[in-house]
């Protein structure tokens, strides 16, 4: 209904200001046909007064001694063309105002028309010569002069008339159109409110009374009265609702437990049951109860519980305060761990004592202890693999560096390099598990910065300044993909050392690595020379090095491109794959 509502309230507004805007048009247009009708009679009376100063310069003409010597007639028919101007400059923009206006623009073609008559007849009269100075004035007199004040001053008056009759018609029927409106807005508005009263109304008798008398059932069978029951009235959801709420009174009151139903229950349970009052006296406890402390039911009733259980495990350190672990402390001396969990006993809102669920967790506790064991032992076991594995790949590695000691070879020496740091950047993923508390995942931030240092010591020997800067943050990875992440690292690392800075004494190489909900996005760019052929590079798949990146990349279930930087010269590797957490 609202909505509705706030939608007539902008319809009606959008029709009001349309409406109003149409009345300020129509009286705007009004304003102007007149002004400028008025400017038109303005420029013609003006051709008028200078045509007759020319009658009169002529008329006069034997009372003024030397005509020749006086400017008048000259300056009356510059003024006579003035006035001409003035007339069909404001009847052009007259014109524009009245074109939509059929009636108007008839009678402007009309006073149009009568104008150009009056216009030529007297262009003829200025033309007549000096001889027939009679005939002209009689011409003047009888035609010109009536002409214009019987066909042409009327005119403009009709014209005049016309608007503003026109201006009141429409004026009118627009204010017609907005009492009509209105009529309609105060009907739709009154026609939605009586909806909304109707609605109101059907919803407060099938939905707010059922709701209310459902309510005061439910709360009289939460007060003990099973025999309440719910009349259903209707076959819609409601009815459905009080079947189900009558059924379900039903089969609780068939359902109510008795009290040696619970004892069988209670002695049925294998974990220990004790009831305590608020004094933490024992006043109910089942046979599982009695055994772990190793006595009769008979010597329990009455005694404190505190006094065979010893909490072992600080208060502020469980998490979880109603599950505790505890020390049960038998009649031989026997000490069980046993996990002790209390729950508030109430009645009438009122608490009447606890119910303690004690669970013997021996075997629990031993298998723990078997776990960590294990676990101690492998973890023992894996740290020293990957001991062995960094050694083992040490020793390849200085078996590769003897080689090149022995070769002559540039490009051997080059192959043995790159093979080199490949083993390095291997054994650094082992010695960094090795010495890390986590034997799974390894932290990059550090590998990184190590893997730097290495290939740096192995490239940085010339006269070039080359300086590698890393922003890592966060990232971690588990041996599984930190190896071939490292590998790609190592391989556009070192590419960048052989080719980036050919022409260059110095340069910069950033390596850049973030985890963002799962995904690492890794970025190695330089400001070296670029790729000058950059698909003739990517089409190199003979290259140990892009084939080396090809296979790591589709190993890491990722992609990676090769790119020219945008901003400045230089390139720019990006590699981008999901974590695994596994």
């Amino acid at each position: 209904m609202a909505v509705l509502l706030i939608g007539i309230g902008f319809v009606w507004e959008f029709y009001y200001t349309e409406i109003n805007n149409k009345q300020f048009l129509e009286s705007k247009d009004a304003t102007s046909i007149v002004d400028f009708t008025n400017q038109m009679e303005v420029g013609l009376h003006q051709t008028l007064i200078y045509l007759n100063l020319i009658h009169e310069s002529r008329t006069s003409r034997e009372n003024i001694k030397d005509i020749r010597d006086l400017p008048l007639p000259s300056q009356a028919k510059a003024g006579f063309e003035k006035g001409l101007t003035a007339f069909h400059t404001s009847r052009e923009d007259l014109e524009k105002i009245i074109a939509d206006k059929p009636m108007l623009l008839e009678e402007m073609y009309e006073l149009q028309r009568r104008v150009l008559l009056y216009e030529n007849l007297s262009k003829d009269w200025l033309d007549m010569d000096e001889d027939s100075r009679a005939q002209s004035n009689v011409l003047f007199l009888s035609s010109i002069a009536p002409y214009f004040l019987n066909n042409i001053i009327p005119k403009f008056e009709e014209i005049r008339s016309l608007a503003i009759a026109r201006q009141d018609m429409m004026i009118n029927d627009l204010d017609t159109k907005l009492s009509r409106g209105r009529i309609i807005n105060y009907s739709a508005t009154f026609i939605i409110l009586i909806i909304g009263i109707g609605i109101a109304l059907y919803l407060y008798r099938s939905i707010i009374n059922p709701l209310q008398a459902l309510s005061v059932s439910v709360k009289k069978v939460g007060e003990g009265d099973l025999d309440e029951r719910v009349e259903i009235k209707t076959r819609d959801e409601f009815g459905e609702v009080a079947s189900a709420f009558n059924t379900m009174a039903e089969n609780l009151q068939k359902q109510t437990i008795s009290s040696t139903y619970l004892d069988n229950v209670m002695e049925s349970i294998n974990e220990g049951i004790f009831v305590i009052n608020n004094e933490g006296n024992v006043i109910r406890l089942n046979e599982a109860a009695a055994e772990m402390l190793e006595l009769d039911k008979s010597e329990l009733i009455g005694k404190p519980i505190s006094t065979f259980f010893k909490l072992i495990v600080p208060e502020e350190t469980s998490s979880d305060k109603r599950a505790q672990e505890y020390q049960l402390q038998t009649i031989r001396d026997n000490k069980v761990p046993v996990l002790f969990s209390e729950s508030g006993l109430f009645e009438d809102g009122e608490k009447k004592g606890s119910v303690v669920v004690v669970r013997d967790i021996s075997e629990l506790k031993n298998a723990e202890n078997q776990i960590k064991k294990s676990l101690d032992e492998k973890n023992v076991m894996l740290a020293e693999i990957h001991h062995r594995v960094k050694n083992n790949l040490a020793v390849v590695s200085g078996l590769l560096q003897l080689q090149v000691m022995q070769t002559q070879s540039e490009e051997v020496i080059k192959m043995l390099t790159e093979s080199q740091l490949r083993v390095k950047s291997i054994a650094l993923i082992h010695e960094k598990l090795y010495s890390s508390d986590s034997l799974a995942y390894i932290d990059y931030d550090k590998y990184t910065k190590d893997l730097v240092e290495t290939i740096s010591n192995t490239y940085n020997l010339s006269s070039k300044k080359i300086k590698v800067r890393t922003s890592i943050t966060d990232v971690s990875l588990n041996v599984n993909q930190a190896i071939p992440c490292s590998l790609l690292i190592n391989e556009v690392l070192v590419n960048a050392y052989k080719h980036a800075f050919n022409k260059r004494e110095q340069g910069e190489i950033l390596i850049s690595m973030t985890d963002k909900d799962g995904e690492i996005n890794i970025e190695v760019s330089d400001n070296g020379e670029g790729l000058r052929e950059l698909e003739k590079e990517k089409s190199k798949t003979n290259s140990l090095g892009f084939t080396l990146i090809k296979t790591l990349t589709m190993q890491l279930e990722g992609s990676y491109s090769f790119n020219n930087r945008k901003d400045t010269s230089g390139t720019i590797f990006q590699l981008s794959f999901s974590k695994e957490y596994s």
